[in-house]
């Protein structure tokens, strides 16, 4: 098997192709600034065969398929542009596609404040923080708080006088002294305070009331994406101090038009992209469709739940989802269009070869329909597979002139 290299510097192109013999290079290689060198099965055989060379060139080719590499240093490929994606599924046709925004999903979102007025005396942490569920967020005084912890104290103390009362009663009625009727009066006395107890201690619970002062705690695992809480200003219920969401969990929300509501139905296959990442397709399906229209856009509204969310998806990021008529057979392995080329009249897209760092090869690729600046891959290349999907004029032009070359030498 014949291999031709191209190498490609930060500056210009350096061209090589094969040839069987290096004094044939040298010859011309002088006349048209590239560097030509050869690796053939075949070479032991022509040094045997002797003669002007022709004869084991011939043979060489014979022997196997020839295969073209393209070969750059890393500042080359940074230089021309070359990117490396994946051939993926899209839908090209018969799908719909309407603007979309993320957001966070409200089940993983959690506000938090306090439930009476205070002044905070501790935060103990800040925007972007990651927590962990029951995490200590802050510390503020209520003075609404320190009121029920003074009738707490005061219950506290009837409550010792009802239940010493009782205990008196008690020894009374086995005396045969007390009436029974004073027995019971007593210990209902004891109830009520006992009740009235157990209530301010759950109010207090509610308030968040620990350790002399209120807290304020993570109901959620997730990230500190909002905060309004500053050492020593006061905290309301009317805002809340933190808010914390968890960025994994998010949905895409879409409006679709009145013309295209047709397309839409609970649990339709879609596919999500975002404008702030075009390689990126996430797929889903439809968990939400509004019951009427907005009147002012004629939109209707639905939302989309992801399959597996990006960790680079933000709340806010806008994008477009593509309704897929015909359910996930209507997407079909794609690569954008600048990925083909050319090459002998063939449709080739550029791969890297395995185990070689920074050299591609030419695929031939059977082609299909067009559209949205991508085309469908009908064989020669699977799903998933790494592809250029940029930058493939400059290693075809190398190769170009690597043929060129060493139609020369010839």
């Amino acid at each position: 098997m014949n291999v031709r290299h191209a190498s490609l510097s930060l500056w210009c192109l350096a061209l090589a192709a094969c040839s069987s013999g290096g004094e044939a290079a040298a010859e011309h290689g002088s006349g048209h600034g590239t560097e030509a060198r050869g690796e053939h099965e075949g070479e032991d055989h022509d040094e045997h065969e002797g003669g002007d060379g022709h004869e084991g060139d011939s043979h060489g080719e014979e022997a196997g398929e020839e295969r073209e590499e393209v070969r750059l240093s890393a500042e080359a490929i940074v230089r021309s542009g070359i990117r490396v994606g994946r051939a993926e599924r899209r839908a090209l046709g018969g799908g719909t596609a309407i603007p979309a925004e993320v957001q966070f999903e409200a089940s993983s979102t959690a506000h938090v404040g306090p439930l009476a007025p205070g002044r905070l005396s501790k935060v103990l942490v800040g925007l972007g923080d990651r927590v962990r569920r029951n995490q200590l967020l802050a510390v503020l005084s209520s003075s609404d708080v320190s009121d029920v912890r003074a009738r707490m104290a005061q219950v506290r103390v009837r409550l010792a006088a009802a239940e010493a009362a009782v205990r008196r009663q008690e020894q009374l009625s086995r005396e045969g002294i007390g009436a029974q009727r004073a027995l019971v009066e007593a210990q209902a006395q004891a109830d009520e305070m006992r009740a009235e107890t157990v209530g301010l201690r759950r109010q207090l619970a509610v308030y968040g009331s620990r350790g002399g002062g209120v807290q304020l705690v993570a109901p959620i695992d997730g990230v500190v994406v909002h905060i309004h809480a500053t050492l020593g200003e006061m905290a309301t219920p009317d805002e809340p101090a933190f808010v914390i969401t968890d960025p994994t969990r998010v949905w895409v929300r879409g409006n679709v038009p009145e013309l295209e509501i047709a397309r839409v139905a609970l649990d339709a296959v879609a596919i999500v992209r975002v404008h702030a990442y075009p390689e990126l397709a996430l797929d889903g399906r439809v968990s939400y469709v509004a019951p009427a229209l907005d009147e002012e856009t004629r939109s209707l509204a639905i939302r989309v739940t992801l399959d597996a969310a990006d960790a680079r998806l933000r709340s806010g990021l806008f994008g477009t989802i593509e309704l897929l008529g015909a359910g996930r057979d209507a997407r079909v392995v794609a690569v954008p269009t600048d990925a083909v080329a050319t090459l002998q009249g063939q449709q080739v897209v550029f791969v890297p070869v395995a185990n070689e760092p920074n050299t591609f090869a030419p695929l031939v690729v059977e082609l299909g329909r067009r559209a949205g600046g991508y085309v469908e891959v009908r064989s020669g290349l699977a799903e998933g597979a790494a592809v250029v999907t940029s930058g493939g004029f400059t290693l075809k032009s190398a190769l170009s002139t690597s043929e060129l070359s060493e139609g020369h030498e010839h």
